[in-house]
């Protein structure tokens, strides 16, 4: 079970780096736009249709006025928290929990993905990557509640 919450925490700790990265991403190409500083770009740029830039200067990536990575910047270290309650013993629910914080988080980032596919038109390779580590951690922890009841 410590294992579970293990991959859990690490996988936390990388989508909130990237959440991290790309907040900072959006606001930089949101000023650089604004004073009309030449080109803007990230390394994620591969091409039109996977292009974090694209996506993240885009209003439809915007909640509530801000860019939607913010939010992930939020919620990450709740689950890294929850995790870590659990792995020390703490909270006994711990992967229900988790399991009921990635399924509203897959709804979040399917909306987003589906603000990219039909309106933005193009895909950020690391909200994707991002959507990726939400689907795990949701796997992990359903792995988690059926073994806890065995």
């Amino acid at each position: 079970m410590k294992k579970l919450f293990i991959a859990i925490m690490t996988l936390a700790i990388i989508a909130f780096g990237n959440a991290i990265y790309l907040t900072n991403q959006a606001y930089t190409l949101k000023t650089k736009l604004a004073e009309s500083t030449g080109s803007y770009s990230t390394f994620c740029d591969i091409n039109s249709t996977f292009s974090c830039s694209n996506v993240l200067i885009s209003p439809r990536a915007q909640f509530f006025g801000y860019p939607f990575p913010a939010l992930a910047m939020l919620v990450y270290p709740v689950i890294f928290l929850i995790a870590l309650l659990g792995y020390i013993g703490i909270c006994r629910k711990s992967f229900s929990i988790l399991a009921g914080m990635a399924l509203v988080g897959i709804c979040f980032n399917g909306y987003y993905i589906y603000q990219e596919a039909f309106y933005i038109g193009s895909y950020c390779p690391l909200c994707l990557m991002c959507s990726g580590i939400i689907i795990l951690i949701l796997g992990i922890s359903i792995f988690g509640i059926k073994k806890s009841k065995t």
